[in-house]
């Protein structure tokens, strides 16, 4: 903490705050925004300036699009073209903090009976805390500490105080009826002694100097989401890793770890389940029956996986079962496909006129006698919508696990099936997991851990290039 805080005293940028030294950003805007949101101007002028923003994430107006043209002006005529095109107020306070709410709208920070609060944050070795985050609880209204961990914040007097800050545990403390307000934080150890799985065995996360991501989705919110593909349930988890989309039924999408390494080569992590290097497709993994997933990033992973791991390390684990009475659990989840952006096909009127503005010719002889009777019929088919539909996902599973003083089991059955947005583009798995694990004595165990896989791909979807090109 001693290192963190001697890099932020020299201006240096860590995790997702800066403070800079030198000289102070002018308060006059210039930028040119059209057809933005709000949240998006916000963040630019955060960018060109030394204004910071506090407001609700739900806060109505933020996702509105309005345009900013501003060369030289000050905050305040910024504002107002917000104000105006958003219909969100905003409050200037010290410290070139801005809070935004919806009009009418009132915190207790505005009220008569307010008072200004101020204190200092300092950790355990009482060093002062740089960038802790001050918020009056169930408002927008807040600050953070300087270079020297004070704080000054105005709020109402029966308010309290949310004290935050990255590694250490978010306190929350009643005003009452004080004036000053310091704040001692206490490390989240419960983070620091967070077992994670490495290339040689597992260890705590404040033992392990490497760049590593966990997500846990065994009883987690992640666990929820209908996925068929083991990745799906990493994206946006896991800072570093890029998680492609797929555009067919049972596709496989890319990974890229911290960028591309290879212009030709694969760019792919290696993939690790249980400690066994896995050799086969990631769809042959059932995503229910993963229980948390552990992703090196950098060179450590080389002392266990050599250059094999030169693009990373996806560590999976699946699930064990646990001690007490059997448990057996029944998942069903269904979910819907539709096109991201569909294309707009001309209609036959349509083609045929471009057709002949390009030629320059009204003669129509080159037509097809069948093209040439459905056209004068009043025939015609959108070829792309009779060859899509909209794609349905639907996945069942059934496990039964359980462990005893010497005995620790896992089975599970699952059958997935994906329709896709293309007619004709199938899929289905069926997969199977047994995991039995025997202690005989003190000093050996028995356990056989076995997966089967049955994949079907033998759906032939529609040709969408066609779809687009067949005339009438």
């Amino acid at each position: 903490m001693n290192t963190l805080k001697n890099l932020l005293r020299k201006g240096i940028t860590i995790g997702s705050f800066c403070l800079v030294s030198g000289t102070i950003l002018s308060a006059q805007i210039s930028l040119s925004m059209q057809n933005k949101s709000t949240r998006e101007v916000i963040r630019e002028i955060e960018k060109v300036s030394d204004y910071r923003f506090f407001y609700n994430d739900n806060l109505s107006g933020l996702n509105t699009r309005i345009s900013v043209s501003a060369q030289g002006e000050n905050i305040r005529d910024v504002l107002e073209q917000i104000k105006k095109q958003a219909q969100i107020t905003y409050i200037i306070k010290e410290n070139n903090q801005i809070v935004l709410s919806a009009p009418g709208y009132v915190s207790a920070s505005t009220q008569q009976n307010t008072r200004k609060i101020t204190g200092i944050i300092k950790d355990q070795s009482g060093e002062p805390v740089i960038g802790a985050n001050i918020v009056e609880k169930g408002t927008a209204n807040g600050t953070i500490t300087d270079i020297d961990g004070q704080y000054s914040l105005e709020v109402g007097s029966n308010s309290i105080l949310v004290v935050s800050y990255i590694g250490y545990i978010t306190q929350e403390i009643p005003v009452g009826k004080n004036n000053t307000l310091d704040v001692l934080l206490k490390e989240d150890t419960e983070t620091l002694d967070e077992v994670i799985v490495i290339g040689y065995g597992t260890t705590k996360r404040k033992d392990f100097t490497g760049s590593v991501s966990s997500v846990k989705l065994e009883n987690s919110p992640i666990a929820l989401s209908p996925n068929l593909n083991a990745l799906e349930s990493l994206k946006g988890n896991v800072s570093g890793l890029d998680i492609g989309a797929t555009n067919s039924a049972g596709g496989e999408p890319s990974m890229q770890m911290r960028g591309q390494k290879s212009i030709s080569g694969s760019n792919d992590p290696l993939i690790v389940v249980d400690g066994v290097i896995f050799m086969g497709s990631i769809n042959d993994i059932n995503p229910n029956d993963i229980a948390s997933y552990d992703v090196l990033k950098d060179a450590t992973s080389a002392a266990a996986y050599g250059s094999r791991s030169a693009n990373g390390v996806i560590i999976i684990t699946t699930k064990r079962g646990k001690t007490g009475k059997p448990v057996v659990t029944f998942n069903a989840t269904g979910s819907m496909q539709t096109w991201q952006n569909k294309p707009e096909l001309m209609k036959g009127e349509q083609w045929l006129e471009s057709v002949m503005a390009r030629n320059n010719s009204s003669d129509l002889s080159w037509l097809k006698p069948q093209e040439l009777a459905n056209m004068e019929a009043g025939r015609e088919i959108n070829w792309l919508d009779a060859s899509t539909r909209t794609g349905w996902v639907q996945d069942y599973q059934v496990s039964v696990s359980g462990a005893g003083e010497k005995m620790n089991y896992y089975l599970s059955a699952a059958y997935s099936d994906n329709q896709g947005v293309v007619i004709g583009d199938d899929y289905n798995r069926i997969t199977a997991l047994a995991k039995i694990n025997t202690d005989i004595t003190s000093w050996l165990q028995i356990g056989v851990d076995a997966a089967f896989t049955k994949s079907d791909y033998s759906g032939v979807g529609a040709n969408i290039g066609e779809a687009t090109q067949t005339s009438l």
